[in-house]
């Protein structure tokens, strides 16, 4: 199958989780319960629905203003 980025699959040992990026023959995926994993392509996923109650955990950003020295 062809997996895009956010795609939700489903593996049998790690669980639910987002595909973070497609590299040719292996995908980044963030697992919700098992954290990010890189996965070959060829291993047995199946497509999943997104989770109800899942929130993406929010990218901290830095400040764009800079410190001011005393």
């Amino acid at each position: 199958m062809n997996w895009k980025p956010q795609d939700w699959i489903e593996h049998a040992s790690f669980g639910l989780g987002r595909v973070n990026e497609n590299r040719g023959d292996r995908l980044d995926i963030d697992f919700i319960n098992s954290g990010p994993k890189t996965i070959l392509r060829t291993t047995e996923l199946k497509p999943a629905m997104s989770p109800a109650d899942f929130k993406s955990p929010k990218v901290k950003r830095k400040s764009v203003t800079s410190r001011i020295k005393v």
